[in-house]
């Protein structure tokens, strides 16, 4: 899915036609290219699971762990499981042992993924390596942004089996308004319009934001990669943000930046003790 906006900065890259025709098949590469790295974040009732948010897999020192925000996994305070489902994989998984968290302004969350669990379902899922993230959210001028996740909406529950439906949404930053919740030095906005985007991998439209907090913003690097004369590709994207919210009026996702995920991770590994596995 594309989110309309106009094409803006001192220099146009591309004539209305050239975006036109070239937006779907950077959409689906993305679509494709997020696929492995995304993963719902489901509560384990036992016998059913309900949806409960987005996240997506990520190595830190040789560890595999699920980032979210800090609201999602706050669940697991009150006593529910928390569970995630591989690429490629319908069985879910059941997350065991305590996660580490950050709330606001960063609403942070790493849940620990054990070797044992990472290895015991066939899938193809990926974790995202630390050299992906960007050292700062700092995008090129009109860059494109993606994000990949999985809306309340979206998921059921039906003959014993969650049915998950996963939503990529591409945008540009957008301004904040003022709001008690948002601070720039810390977020930024992704614009998100569900009543005027355009569909370009199914027909299904923009859902609703709940649930899609937890999922990680991307730097696709795409109009830099043609101010710079280089051919992108989705290898060339980077994580710059983490989706946590949409406050009324804004018209838009809320994102961390990424040198505050950064600084999350720093000290966020170190204070979790290893899984056994």
């Amino acid at each position: 899915m594309t989110n309309p906006d106009e094409l803006q900065g001192p220099d146009l890259l591309f004539t209305e036609a050239e975006w036109t025709a070239v937006m779907p098949k950077v959409c689906a590469e993305m679509t494709d290219y997020l696929r492995r790295y995304r993963t719902p974040v489901f509560i384990d009732h036992g016998d059913h699971g309900s949806p409960h948010g987005s996240g997506s897999f990520l190595e830190v020192a040789g560890r595999k762990f699920v980032l979210t925000n800090e609201h999602v996994a706050a669940a697991k305070r009150k006593g529910n499981p928390l569970g995630v489902r591989f690429h490629d994989q319908d069985q879910l998984l059941v997350l065991m042992g305590d996660h580490v968290e950050a709330t606001w302004p960063w609403d942070l969350a790493l849940l620990p993924v054990s070797d044992e669990g990472w290895s015991k379902f066939d899938h193809s899922a990926a974790a995202i390596q630390i050299d992906q993230i960007a050292l700062a959210h700092a995008p090129y001028p009109t860059e494109v942004l993606a994000f990949s996740g999985y809306a309340g909406e979206r998921t059921t529950f039906v003959f014993e089996t969650m049915q998950f439906g996963a939503t990529t949404s591409l945008a540009r930053e957008v301004a904040l308004a003022a709001h008690a919740d948002l601070d720039e030095r810390f977020h930024f906005g992704m614009a998100y319009l569900p009543d005027l985007a355009t569909s370009v991998v199914g027909d299904r439209g923009l859902p609703r934001p709940p649930g899609l907090s937890g999922s990680t913003v991307w730097n696709t690097g795409f109009v830099e990669a043609k101010a710079k004369g280089v051919e992108w590709t989705p290898e060339l994207a980077k994580v710059t943000g983490v989706v946590w919210g949409w406050p009324t009026g804004q018209g838009a996702v809320v994102a961390t930046r990424a040198e505050h995920l950064r600084s999350f991770l720093l000290g966020a590994t170190s204070a979790l003790a290893p899984l056994e596995s």
